[in-house]
């Protein structure tokens, strides 16, 4: 009888490090020791940065049909080529749903999902979503004290304390009694904890941070989140958010001109600014700022796409972007160097129904549940 052949341990991780999640979720079966390598956090952390795992372009398509949502999560290949339609592999689909509202991600391969938000009833239904290992986890809701105010706005973002291994949510909701007037906002601050999972409330002091600018994709990096923060004195500045000390603070961006849009995003390793005047279409053009160690900004991207009106929606390899065409509801990607537009496949539902444009990367990431009968793949 022939015994069984072990591999060193070395060319096993190696091995198990260049196949996909969905293998290694099966694989996690094989046997004891299988599983305590692949649910490792070092193991878990060497498999999302291996060069094998590609960023992928992630598309949520929210539609309006017969007074319903659908919604269809789509991933395109890794690599996209002029002349060739890319298929769209549905990660997740959903018909007839009538309350989502956003999705926030990703981080680590992690999205934070939004369902719908009352003022005064139940508040915000968020869940975090793994799409790679379709575990789904929803959160307790956000516990605030009503406000004698008219109209509200909700912002969250997704993040990681690295130091206890943590995720965490920060939920900022904001307060007006006369929207749009001026009248400065009363701002209550949450933060959740997914190691403990429950919300705690804030008292946090900025003043001048509440008007923050929804960024591209998730602006979470070392442990810190940060957006665009708007000033009466159209100055851009950086409001930011440490999920460890969970403290707020505040720095210069870029020197801009005040006439230009902007929008925060990642850039690499680096926190990165895209600019530009997009309602000037065929004559745009979109810098891209990227921050150093030592807090100054350098121009890393420049680009002039000759096409019809447009809208940016994500940067693309570092150097390509992804723009949204005005008269045909399209998403397109626009290479500068050959100034070659790509026509992604998809129809987009500009009026009523809305998309998120992601660079994704899988995750072996696991959301903690306390029993069975949670985590199912049920997204909204």
């Amino acid at each position: 009888m022939v015994g069984r052949c072990h591999l060193p341990e070395d060319l096993l991780v190696d091995v198990l490090l260049r196949l996909p999640v969905e293998s290694l979720v099966r694989f996690k079966c094989v046997c004891k020791h299988w599983y305590a390598l692949i649910t490792s956090p070092s193991f878990v952390e060497m498999h999302f940065r291996h060069k094998h795992n590609h960023a992928h372009l992630l598309i949520c398509n929210l539609t309006l049909m017969d007074k319903s949502k659908s919604i269809a999560f789509s991933l395109l290949p890794a690599k996209i080529v002029q002349g060739v339609s890319p298929e769209q592999k549905t990660v997740h689909q959903l018909q007839r749903v009538s309350d989502f509202m956003s999705i926030v991600g990703p981080v680590d391969g992690l999205f934070l999902v939004e369902k719908v938000a009352f003022l005064d009833e139940e508040n915000a239904r968020l869940a975090l979503w793994n799409p790679a290992t379709r575990e789904f986890w929803p959160l307790p809701p956000v516990s605030f004290e009503p406000q004698p105010f008219k109209d509200h706005d909700n912002q969250f973002a997704l993040g990681f304390d690295p130091l206890t291994r943590d995720y965490k949510v920060l939920c900022i909701q904001t307060f007006w009694d006369d929207w749009g007037l001026g009248v400065s906002p009363n701002c209550i601050v949450s933060v959740y904890s997914l190691r403990n999972n429950s919300w705690r409330n804030l008292r946090p002091d900025f003043p001048d941070c509440c008007n923050l600018h929804e960024p591209i994709g998730a602006t979470h990096l070392n442990g810190v989140y940060y957006w665009l923060s708007g000033r009466l004195d159209n100055i851009f500045r950086i409001c930011s958010f440490d999920m460890g000390s969970e403290q707020f603070g505040e720095m210069q961006g870029p020197d801009i001109p005040k006439t230009q849009w902007g929008k925060l995003m990642l850039h690499g390793d680096s926190l990165a600014i895209l600019v530009g005047d997009p309602g000037k279409p065929m004559t745009s053009i979109y810098d891209v700022w990227a921050m150093n160690l030592e807090g100054s900004w350098t121009k890393v991207l420049s680009v002039q796409p000759q096409i019809v009106a447009h809208w940016p929606r994500s940067v693309w390899e570092d150097d390509k972007m992804i723009f949204e065409i005005t008269e045909t509801s399209q998403l397109v990607l626009y290479d500068p160097t050959t100034r070659q537009v790509i026509d992604l496949g998809f129809q987009l539902d500009l009026i009523r129904g809305r998309s998120w444009v992601f660079n994704y990367k899988q995750s072996l990431v696991q959301i903690k549940r306390k029993n069975d009968s949670q985590g199912k793949d049920n997204v909204v």
